[in-house]
Formats: structure tokens, C-alpha cells, sequence
């Protein structure tokens, strides 16, 4: 008669682990914490204590052909100015007119005060290539 083989597995209890710890972070900034409501007041430009619009003196050089076209802009005007003016004077460049300062490209819709242009700044054009 044949020896009767018990199979058996060897189980290895797991041990329970804990959840991780989650910090909860606050979820309103602390000086908020306890308000009902809060107020934002728009500043106006004209309000006094507020520096006001300085004019610009600017540059914007075209790259392809090595022209330099000189503007003057308030501080507060947008890129979107700057553009209009520049494709007025160069109508061949629309819809691909692309400007950089300062090694970067141009975000529109920003003021010139927010891009930190000084008056001399010089704005480049540059193109972009589609395809690879």
C-alpha cells in the first residue's frame, strides 16, 4: 500500500500595516480661516498713490532682415498694443508674428509694466517652424 503524501503549503501570515500617515493641510490660507466674506477693491490706475503710466521707449527688430522699428507705448498698454502697431507696419507678417524679450516669448495680453520693460528694451521677432 502506497504512503498517503499530505501536500501542505507553507502560509505566511501577513502582518497588518497601517495606513501612511496623510498630514491634512488647512484648506483656506490661515489669515482666512475665520471670515465670512471677503472683499477684493479693484485700484484703479488713476488712483492716487499709484505710479502712473510712463511712456515707453521700445524697439522691435526684425530678425529676418535686420530692421529695427522704434516705438513709444505707456507701461500700461498690453503686448496686444505693441502687436497691432507692428503688423500696421508690417501687414506681411500676420498671423505669424511672434515677439521674445528678453530671451523668453512674449505672453499676450500682459502690460508692459508687468513684462518689466524699461524704457531702450528691444523686442525680437522670430518665426516658428512647423513640422519636424
Amino acid at each position: 500500500m502506497a504512503t498517503p503524501v499530505l501536500c501542505t503549503r507553507n502560509y505566511v501570515p501577513l502582518t497588518k500595516v497601517d495606513p501612511p500617515q496623510v498630514n491634512p493641510q488647512p484648506i483656506f490660507h490661515a489669515p482666512f480661516r475665520h471670515t465670512t466674506h471677503s472683499v477684493l477693491q479693484v485700484v484703479c490706475d488713476d488712483a492716487p498713490g499709484f505710479p502712473q503710466p510712463e511712456n515707453v521707449d521700445l524697439r522691435v527688430f526684425d530678425g529676418s532682415n535686420g530692421s529695427s522699428i522704434p516705438f513709444t507705448l505707456k507701461s500700461t498698454d498690453t503686448t496686444d498694443t505693441l502687436i497691432k502697431q507692428y503688423l500696421q507696419m508690417k501687414p506681411e507678417l500676420t498671423g505669424n508674428l511672434h515677439l521674445a524679450y528678453n530671451g523668453k516669448e512674449v505672453q499676450k495680453h500682459k502690460s508692459l509694466r508687468e513684462l518689466g520693460v524699461k524704457p531702450g528694451a528691444m523686442f525680437i521677432t522670430y518665426q516658428k517652424c512647423t513640422g519636424g
